[in-house]
């Protein structure tokens, strides 16, 4: 059985490694010139940039049966967040993963927080470990917001952490994603680390693709512009050069406008971008590992993650890596989004003499966009997403819209259109 997998992102290597373990001729092909889709990182000037700020679960249950973390040289941000807040940098953290004494008190004596929002966070933690993934998915649906006040969370709560801290997660602030989604992700937060390769992201897909390649099964540079049917089934695919292949199956592993684009089917409709600002500086901006949240209302930066503090192979000696998240893709030239991005950060670090001379002689090395980085999760969605089977014979999909999205869903995607190919096709 041949099996031609349309897709080399997270979803699409699971599906084909799995295939190809299992004893199937797989050929994957790929648009672009590498494998990972957006879990992919390059090398520039000696630092190690992914394709936008990303992290990795260590409790994602797809990703301990697909990775081999050890082998990965994982690397753990630090629990909590650094919340800055008109002109002030607050901490909240959670007690029970959190070791450093400094923290603790931090955070123990924030403002950001009132005690019963504290404690609140502190159960909700608590509840999310007793719980299963089931437990958590389980019953009727609503928005992430909803979910938050009817926890009893208080509106400064929701705005000044949850609202950047989930928005960096969901790609919004609306707070209008699934609340199911949001249970799922404080769960792997709690359960787990938050972490990063130490050579970075694209790690991942050199770990899930290292097999295929070495089989000469991967195809790089080659774009599937239309399937090919006949007698009711899909055959294969005609690729960009006028050259057709053939299989007994197609899996398509691509974005969700693209699998629309080559397959006629609906899929989860809209998307969510996002863009990053990779910088560098000779002294760092804080102390720590934790993730800063931009809680202004007005922000422009979301996030700004401590890319070389956390995982040091980012940077080259004498270097501190920062990766600056953004929502969306701002319609801005690449020296505006810097512009404003400085803006931002010299509002953040004002009062720090060191900061803000590190930030005027910053290295700006590259600016991302990632138009298509998400589709939005609301309530009730996910029922309603296509199944892994198309109902068209020869045709799968593989990919976060069969699912959720994120790097677990993906990978779970992968998994179980592998199992539904050789449930419909033993060897």
């Amino acid at each position: 059985m041949h099996i031609l997998v349309i897709g080399g992102g997270v979803a699409g290597l699971v599906c084909a490694r799995t295939l190809h373990r299992a004893g199937y001729q797989v050929t994957l092909i790929e648009a672009s010139d590498g494998l990972g889709g957006r879990v992919r990182s390059d090398r520039v000037d000696g630092f190690v940039l992914d394709r936008g700020f990303q992290v990795l679960f260590t409790a994602y249950p797809a990703a301990q049966r697909q990775l081999n973390m050890a082998a990965l040289d994982l690397r753990a941000f630090d629990p909590g967040a650094i919340v800055a807040w008109r002109g002030r940098r607050e901490v909240l953290t959670d007690p029970l993963r959190d070791r450093d004494p400094a923290s603790l008190i931090g955070a123990a004596l924030t403002g950001i927080a009132s005690p019963a929002d504290k404690l609140r966070t502190l159960q909700l933690a608590i509840r999310m470990r007793q719980q299963t993934i089931d437990d958590i998915l389980a019953g009727p649906d609503r928005t992430t917001l909803a979910e938050l006040k009817a926890l009893g969370f208080s509106d400064q709560m929701i705005n000044r952490f949850f609202r950047p801290f989930f928005g960096g997660i969901f790609l919004n602030r609306s707070l209008q994603t699934s609340a199911k989604c949001f249970r799922f992700n404080f769960k792997m937060m709690s359960d787990g680390q938050t972490v990063a390769p130490n050579c970075g992201m694209g790690a991942i897909a050199e770990q899930l693709s290292a097999e295929l390649v070495a089989a000469g099964k991967v195809r790089l540079n080659t774009r599937a512009t239309a399937l090919i049917s006949s007698d009711g089934k899909v055959r294969g695919v005609q690729l960009a050069d006028g050259s057709e292949l053939f299989a007994d199956a197609v899996v398509l592993a691509t974005p969700a406008p693209e699998t629309a684009r080559l397959s006629g089917l609906p899929v989860p409709e809209g998307s969510l971008g996002s863009s990053c600002v990779w910088l560098a500086v000779r002294h760092p901006l804080y102390r720590g590992k934790k993730l800063l949240l931009n809680a202004d209302e007005n922000a422009f930066v979301n996030t700004l993650a401590p890319m070389s503090a956390v995982a040091p192979g980012y940077a080259p000696a004498g270097w501190h890596l920062y990766a600056a998240a953004i929502l969306g893709v701002p319609d801005l030239d690449d020296s505006t989004i810097v512009a404003r991005t400085m803006v931002d950060l010299h509002r953040i670090f004002v009062n720090e003499t060191a900061a803000t001379t590190a930030l005027a002689n910053a290295r700006i090395l590259r600016v991302d966009r990632i138009p298509f980085a998400q589709f939005p999760q609301p309530p009730g969605l996910h029922p309603n997403l296509p199944d892994n089977r198309t109902g068209r014979p020869g045709l799968y999909l593989a990919g976060e819209l069969t699912e959720a999205s994120s790097i677990n869903a993906a990978m779970l995607s992968g998994e179980r259109c592998a199992e539904a190919i050789r449930a419909d096709l033993p060897r």
